[in-house]
Formats: C-alpha cells, sequence, structure tokens
C-alpha cells in the first residue's frame, strides 16, 4: 500500500518545487504540506502561489485543513481518464455487489423480526427483547449491531462487514463513502480494488462521478430533512 509523504515547511525556500511534488505523487498516492507560519505574511503567499501551480499543473485534487496551530494541505494523485474507464466495471461490480447483499441481509432480518424499517405500524421497541434473545445473531454467520441509526452485518467466516444506512427511504446499499470503502476491503473478490482508493477518497469520487455519467448508478433522497445530501447508488435500470 502506499504511504501518505508529509512535508512540513515554515520558510519559503521549505516549499516543495513543483518536481518535489511530481517525485512524490510517483511514489505516494497522496502528499500532504504541513505549515504552521502563523505571521509569515510572505511564506504564506508563496505558499498559496506554489500550491494554485501543482493545481494547474498536475492530475490533482487539493484540500486544504487544519488541526490546532497546525494547517496543511493535501494533495491526492486522481486516475487518468483510460484508468478511470478501466477500473468502471470492476467498480460497478461492487457497487451492484453491495446494493444486492445489503437488499438480501435486510429482508433476512425483517422477515426473522416481522419488521419493516419502512413501515412504522409496528415499533422498534417491540422486537427489542427478541434481538436481545438472539445476541444480535441473524444466522450462524452473521451478526449485526446498530450505530446512529444504522446497521451494520459482520460475517464471522469470511470477515466481510456490510454497513447498511437506513435514512433513504427504503433503498440499501446506498454508497456512504466510508461504508462501501470498507465493504471492498472486507470482501475478497474487491480488496485489489480497495487498494486503489485506500487513503484517496477523491479517487473513488472521481471514479464514482464517471460511473454516475455512463447511469450505472443513480442519486437518491434521504427521508430526513436534516439530511440534506444525496447519495449513489446501483441502478438497477441502466
Amino acid at each position: 500500500m502506499k504511504k501518505v509523504k508529509k512535508i512540513f515547511c515554515k520558510k519559503t525556500r521549505e516549499i516543495p518545487s513543483l518536481e518535489t511534488i511530481k517525485e512524490e505523487l510517483r511514489k505516494n498516492d497522496r502528499v500532504r504540506i504541513d505549515y504552521n507560519s502563523k505571521f509569515n505574511f510572505l511564506f504564506i503567499r508563496n505558499l498559496k502561489r506554489q500550491i494554485k501551480n501543482i493545481e494547474d499543473s498536475l492530475n490533482v485534487e487539493i484540500h486544504k485543513g487544519e488541526f490546532k496551530d497546525l494547517k496543511f494541505y493535501n494533495i491526492y494523485n486522481l486516475l487518468s481518464k483510460t484508468e478511470v474507464e478501466k477500473i468502471a466495471e470492476p467498480l460497478e461490480k461492487a457497487t451492484q455487489s453491495y446494493r444486492l447483499i445489503s437488499e438480501k441481509l435486510i429482508r433476512t432480518f425483517e422477515k426473522k423480526y416481522d419488521y419493516s424499517f419502512t413501515d412504522t405500524n409496528r415499533s422498534f421497541s417491540e422486537i427489542e427483547k427478541q434481538i436481545k434473545q438472539d445476541k444480535n445473531q441473524l444466522s450462524e454467520n452473521w451478526s449485526y449491531r446498530f450505530h446512529g441509526g444504522d446497521i451494520c452485518f459482520s460475517n464471522s467466516k469470511s470477515g466481510q462487514v456490510v454497513d447498511i444506512n437506513l435514512k433513504y427511504n427504503g433503498f440499501y446499499g446506498v454508497l456512504d463513502l466510508w461504508f462501501f470503502q470498507y465493504y471492498m476491503k472486507t470482501t475478497n473478490e474487491f480488496k485489489n480494488l480497495s487498494s486503489m482508493y485506500i487513503d484517496n477518497t477523491p479517487k473513488l469520487l472521481q471514479s464514482l462521478d464517471y460511473l454516475k455519467k455512463k447511469r450505472k448508478v443513480k442519486l437518491v433522497s434521504s427521508e430526513y430533512d436534516f439530511l440534506d445530501s444525496d447519495k449513489l447508488i446501483w441502478n438497477k435500470i441502466n
């Protein structure tokens, strides 16, 4: 797995050159420039100028952040057009697999407990006692736990983890980026694919955007007003 290259600078002469960034991005999937020169305005101006130069010259996405007194720029490598096209088919297969297994696990849960996540005729409190008795065991290999209003299924035999967002109007398998990446990482078929996106969410967003344009995935909305972001899901009908 490629590592993150961290470069600390506080003076103009320490700002990495374009060639240095290019070289580091050949070896690493992300470069982070750390700095904390709070009152060195000349340095800050020159750093911003170099960041703009990097953004204009290289196939990257740059995010700015800070933690306490430390500020930083994350420079993410992006895929070429050819690489995006090459990876599209296996990634679509992963989005399909994630949706189908999510739906299967939800159906199994609902059937076992005679409960529906979308039908409010029966409250969740009515099945809590049975869940406790089952010790959160869905079947011989599958267990589950609720967290933040979502549900996470784990397979004790394969190690597979299927974390499912429950807030999208009965759509199961929406591509919460963290849930989906962890699904790929713990699914034997998609482990190699997952390694391409580790520590580089912009690459995953870039690839999913391509699938969206090809109508392989589609946007769905949450049923909750406070969740104002739509999420992608594998499109059953292309």
